[in-house]
């Protein structure tokens, strides 16, 4: 044994004089069986399927490498080998586990499987016979990502599939005698895209992209010496073997998040060569897939995606280039400057109260079409809602009764049951199990009825085509119909539990106005007494806040030298006049102690209300300026009432919150009493404003703290509960904006709780049942029942506030005049207009919703019908 490079000279050169293996994988009986298992199967279970630029795909003569995406296990291989083009075949690359059982091992080899060994590095086999298949002109498919995983974007890529296509060049180009030549195999970058991977009856798409030639990777690799080992570990093989041992980076395990690994700084110019590959196949398939940030936000785009296409469908085609241009307009909060902080808020309010709406609609076991469909139904009445599909379901009665009749249990009850209780927690899975158990039952269920066909004929020819012929006919009916049949149960199931609630409300009702849960009491005095300041430090407009004016007693205000802004100090002979402000959530005292810095402490004080003065929401505030100009929101405290109120103040009437004083030292100040009145008329406009503004360097620690998620410490003395270390980016103190959302949708209490229970459990999960069930499971939380009024009703009103969020968005990504922001508004606008078209529909009206006119005018004028391809 020689420990030598993985790509040694000596090692490929021995391999131009070797005769083909033994182990050289061939196509069986079993490849044509299990093809035709797949070519009935995915028809059944998909309602679409889409091949997208079969074009890029090279002749079937060429040695080819294909690469794909792995995120729903069998049915991943079944769509590679069933439609792939020209019916070409694929040697698959098989985990070395799957051989150990004689079965499956006589299946797997006649399927012209090629065994993977992960746990042996030396994998000699694997290159023996990936080399020995090419060369016969063949066509490899890997899963270079190392496994099925269901997380919200590509995985990390291995460097197999590198690997495998380099060493197979150098082969060639050492047993061809052909220096600086152009290399004949290639690399297909391939995805399997699902638009609701684990749902029956949801629609697929094989998409290709442009193959990578090796031509920019060979000659750096061919240039590493004889003699050079590996930067990480050298790798053993014998001195006469055909293939070089597998390198320890194609083997290294990977991580199911997808974030990309440490950069690899290799010695080896050979690892280095096959590192860029590795870089740039994963950006191929990036380009072919949609890859979400987090939960949250994949969630939010799915759901956008079916609220946008809800009259008409989307194409299938389109989903990834679709889902792209509503992420990025659902992601603003990210991508755009804080002069557009309106705008950047919108965004993140849109993204937010799509995700609810998803996570209630997991909760409440229904989906966004059935709901639509209810809500057109019981417009009138709840009763409606239950009747209209019950009566439409009745008439067909008679011809569902002949066709799901003997189907019905093994085709669908069944096989659902078995996936959920097998492959619960595994979405990648679901339908895969699914559609396996279908399969299995349903071809026992045809077989019988042949058999019984047959001997109602006494086994005559005819009893044969009569029976094949009624099998064939009940299958085709069956895909024909389930559409339609499926949809209108769903609907009678949804509308019978609306209707025995007996919701009354309107199915469509605004969001009822928020109550506040918990959160911090603050009594401001200064600059935050502008409605518009604060909503610019806290990030949003403040509509989940209760202000009221009130007085401080025994407290002064000062001016700060050479500032705009006053200092608060305790004085027992004097009194202070403010807001205050109920509901502020971790969240916002994270930046309003930013904002403040460390000129101020927060200490805990007693808050004397004014009775007289309104309570209202800071947006209220806002939008009440142009009657109640901001400058007198104070006016109603004149010194005589502010007397009136110390003096006759009970200490039942205060109400306990937390002020900021100042504490860098008495000789900042000025003896000069600070009014916020004279303030708000002539110093205000420099703090708030259009575009940029005097001050806008004061909250610049605010949105790195903001966007960070971390805490600012200095000023933190009084409240322990708002602590934490910037090492602690967790999700939870950014979800606290959950508990203030979901008392706009429901009344507190255990509906209430188990809103927010599921968000939180959805936001880091993948939203399938299995995950919904986990989050009640400790039992602190008690899960509603299905027909529960509260549930239900929050449930329309989530989609109402989804709805009211995204078109205020549309409407305000049309004031920003920046290019890819506008691209993807009119990729939208001419996506909805060919679906309508396609449906007999024109864009107009409430079919527009949620672009404007002008936008449809604009974007929407060279949209015409588009020919689908469907297999």
């Amino acid at each position: 044994m020689t420990s030598i490079a993985p790509s040694s000279s000596r090692a490929s050169a021995t391999s131009s004089d070797r005769k083909p293996s033994a182990s050289t994988p061939t196509f069986g009986v079993m490849w044509t069986i299990m093809r035709s298992i797949g070519d009935i199967s995915l028809p059944f279970f998909f309602s679409f399927i889409h091949i997208s630029s079969s074009h890029l795909v090279p002749s079937s003569s060429t040695p080819l490498i294909v690469c794909s995406n792995h995120s729903n296990t069998i049915l991943d291989v079944a769509m590679l080998a069933s439609h792939f083009p020209d019916r070409r075949p694929l040697h698959f690359w098989a985990k070395a586990g799957f051989f150990k059982n004689p079965f499956t091992r006589f299946i797997l080899t006649s399927s012209g499987n090629i065994k993977v060994d992960r746990r042996n590095k030396n994998n000699q086999a694997l290159f023996e016979s990936t080399f020995e298949a090419m060369k016969a002109g063949g066509a490899i498919a890997l899963f270079p990502e190392g496994g099925s995983y269901t997380i919200p974007r590509l995985a990390q890529l291995k460097m197999g599939a590198a690997w495998a296509a380099l060493e197979y060049s150098r082969y060639l180009q050492l047993q061809q005698e052909e220096e600086g030549g152009r290399t004949e195999v290639g690399i297909l970058p391939t995805a399997v895209v699902f638009d609701d991977k684990s749902v029956f009856r949801s629609r697929a798409v094989l998409r290709f992209g442009t193959p990578i030639s090796l031509d920019r990777y060979i000659e750096e690799f061919l240039s590493a010496p004889e003699t050079e080992s590996a930067p990480v570990k050298s790798v053993a093989v014998k001195e006469d073997s055909a293939v070089p041992a597998t390198p320890e980076s194609m083997t290294r395990s990977n991580t199911a998040t997808g974030t990309p690994a440490a950069p690899v700084e290799y010695a080896s110019p050979a690892h280095r060569a096959v590192a860029r590959l590795t870089a740039d196949l994963q950006n191929a398939m990036q380009e072919l897939t949609f890859n979400a940030p987090d939960w949250e936000t994949f969630q939010a785009v799915r759901m956008a995606r079916e609220i946008l296409f809800e009259q008409a469908r989307d194409r299938i085609d389109e989903y990834v280039e679709l889902s792209r241009a509503i992420m990025l307009l659902l992601t603003l909060d990210a991508s755009l400057s804080t002069q557009h902080e309106d705008v950047r808020r919108k965004s993140r309010q849109a993204r937010r109260a799509l995700f609810v709406y998803s996570s209630l609609l997991h909760l409440a076991d229904v989906d966004n079409a059935t709901l639509a469909c209810t809500a057109s139904n019981g417009a009138k009445n709840a009763r409606s809602s239950f009747t209209t599909p019950l009566k439409s379901f009745t008439l067909r009665l008679p011809i569902y009764m002949s066709i799901f009749g003997p189907t019905l249990l093994p085709t669908y009850i069944v096989p659902n049951k078995l996936a959920h209780h097998f492959a619960a927690k595994e979405e990648e899975s679901l339908s895969s199990v699914k559609t396996l158990f279908s399969f299995f039952f349903t071809s026992m269920l045809y077989s019988t009825l042949l058999v019984k066909t047959m001997q109602w004929t006494r086994w005559s020819p005819p009893g044969l085509l009569v029976g094949m012929a009624g099998v064939w006919w009940l299958h085709d009916l069956n895909r024909s119909c389930i559409d339609i049949a499926c949809g209108l149960v769903k609907q009678m199931r949804f509308g019978w539990r609306v209707y025995r609630a007996n919701l009354s409300i309107p199915l469509m009702a605004p969001l009822k106005s928020a109550k506040k849960v918990g959160g911090k009491s603050l009594f401001f005095y200064g600059t935050l007494v502008h409605p518009k300041i604060l909503a610019r430090v806290i990030g949003n407009d403040g509509a989940h806040l209760e202000i009221q004016n009130g007085v401080l007693d025994g407290a002064k205000l000062f001016h700060v030298k050479e500032e705009e802004y006053p200092g608060l100090l305790r004085c027992e002979s004097s009194a202070v006049k403010g807001t205050l402000v109920r509901g502020l959530t971790a969240s916002d005292l994270r930046c309003l102690d930013a904002f403040e810095g460390d000129e101020y402490t927060r200490l805990p004080v007693s808050i004397i209300p004014d009775p007289l003065s309104r309570v209202e929401s800071n947006s209220n505030r806002i939008t009440n300026a142009g009657t109640a100009p901001l400058h007198a929101i104070l006016s109603n405290l004149t010194k005589g009432r502010i007397e009136s109120l110390c003096a006759n103040a009970r200490e039942a009437d205060k109400v306990e919150a937390e002020v900021y004083t100042w504490t860098a030292g008495r000789e900042k100040l000025e003896e000069k009493v600070w009014e916020f009145d004279v303030f708000a008329q002539t110093h205000a406009a420099n703090w708030v404003g259009e575009g940029e503004v005097e001050h806008e360097h004061e909250y610049q620690v605010v949105d790195r703290v903001r966007s960070d998620g971390v805490t600012w410490t200095p000023t933190l003395t009084s409240s322990t509960d708002t602590r934490s270390s910037c090492a602690s980016k967790q999700a939870e103190p950014e979800q606290e904006w959950i508990e203030s959302y979901a008392s706009t949708l429901v009344e507190e209490g255990p509906v209430q709780q188990a809103v927010v229970q599921v968000c939180k459990t959805l936001s880091v999960q993948p939203s399938i049942q299995f995950y919904v069930d986990k989050a009640f499971k400790d039992g602190k939380v008690k899960r509603p029942t299905k027909r529960d009024a509260g549930l239900l009703s929050a449930v329309f009103r989530a989609k109402a506030g989804a709805r009211a969020e995204l078109e205020q968005l549309m409407r305000m990504v049309e004031t920003l005049q920046v290019e890819k922001f506008q691209q993807a508004v009119g990729l939208l606008v001419n996506a909805k207009a060919r679906a309508l078209a396609g449906a007999g529909a024109r864009m107009q009206g409430e079919a527009a919703w949620p672009f404007s006119q002008e936008q449809v005018d604009v974007f929407s004028s060279g949209a015409e019908v588009e020919s689908r391809k469907s297999v």
